[in-house]
């Protein structure tokens, strides 16, 4: 007598259980996806330039249960749009890389960069904890780890916080062509524009800034001695002739490529009408350490007046820029480790 009939409805019998079993597992005790293994990626400053929306809002109530959120009132939008003033963003359930909704009680109000990586937020906001997304707001001021290491909590102004997003990093890339008494702008960065002001000489270096009249690289150096890399005149790029009313000829003119420096303070914090003081070389170091340029000049073509004297008939060039707000320039930072 065969017995294979006998071991192939044991078999059958044997996968019924196993699926029996799988099924029974998942429906009485549903596992739970989305769980979270990513690493810290870093402090406020370092990541929430990688989320596309950063608000400064009041959390007004909790939601508990499958999808736990917390509602938010909108007080200001501090990168990227939002449609109203209302959102609700999804918080973790220990599975997902998204902080507990308890560490946000109603009535608080934060900083809080939605949908980083490791939020997992689909069609909905989130919140991620692969790094730090958020800083309490307290008064005029903002507690977190704002930069440094994980869990060192740190203190700054919220000021400063709004100029990060304000003026994010940049480095950028322009070229021209202008010619004797012609004008050149082009924009740069986001809020920024490079112009050429043309002079009785030549060119006068320009940075402004969108709604201001405000020349942000006047404090370039050096400020009270010889030529000012600012200043482009024919005399720079060949001695001047005799009886011409040069200040300065070729051989103590600013080096090519001409480097400049710039910042929004200017004018502002830094020698404007508020200003605590006059210009210091520590203020000189801020706007540098906001914003440069390097100005090439690449080609031109130098003729000469009814006098004589040398003039710039055209000129083509080339200039780098880098800016924006760095970590370094953030106003009243504490030391680290608030209790």
């Amino acid at each position: 007598m065969s017995i294979y009939p006998v071991q192939s409805s044991h078999r059958f019998l044997l996968v019924l259980a196993v699926l029996f079993l799988a099924f029974a597992a998942e429906y009485f005790c549903p596992k739970k996806v989305g769980a979270c293994s990513c690493s810290w990626r870093g402090p406020f400053m370092s990541v929430a330039g990688d989320s596309p929306i950063v608000v400064r809002g009041k959390i007004i109530r909790h939601n508990p249960g499958a999808k736990p959120s917390i509602d938010v009132h909108v007080q200001e939008v501090l990168s990227g749009a939002m449609l109203d003033s209302g959102m609700r963003i999804l918080t973790g359930d220990g599975m997902y890389c998204r902080p507990e909704m308890s560490l946000f009680p109603p009535g608080t109000e934060w900083v809080l960069a939605l949908n980083g990586p490791g939020a997992k937020a689909g069609n909905d906001l989130a919140i991620s904890h692969c790094g730090e997304y958020w800083l309490k707001v307290e008064g005029d001021e903002v507690v977190g780890s704002i930069f440094g290491k994980q869990d060192e909590s740190r203190r700054a102004t919220l000021e400063s916080i709004r100029e990060f997003f304000r003026y994010p990093k940049f480095t950028q890339q322009l070229r021209g062509k202008v010619e004797k008494g012609g004008r050149f702008s082009t924009q740069f960065g986001i809020r920024f524009e490079f112009v050429l002001e043309p002079t009785t000489d030549g060119w006068e270096i320009l940075v402004l800034e969108k709604g201001r009249d405000e020349n942000l690289a006047r404090l370039t150096p050096p400020l009270h001695s010889a030529p000012n890399p600012r200043y482009i005149e024919a005399c720079h790029l060949k001695k001047s002739p005799e009886n011409c009313p040069c200040a300065y000829g070729s051989e103590s003119a600013p080096t090519i490529p001409r480097k400049f420096i710039f910042s929004p303070e200017v004018g502002k914090s830094i020698d404007g009408p508020n200003a605590a003081s006059s210009v210091s070389p520590e203020a000189v170091k801020r706007v540098a350490l906001f914003g440069s340029g390097e100005f090439h000049i690449e080609k031109y073509e130098i003729g000469t007046d009814k006098n004589g004297c040398p003039v710039i008939k055209s000129m083509e060039f080339r200039i780098l820029t880098e800016g924006g707000y760095k970590p370094e320039m953030v106003d009243g930072l504490n030391n680290g480790n608030i209790p």
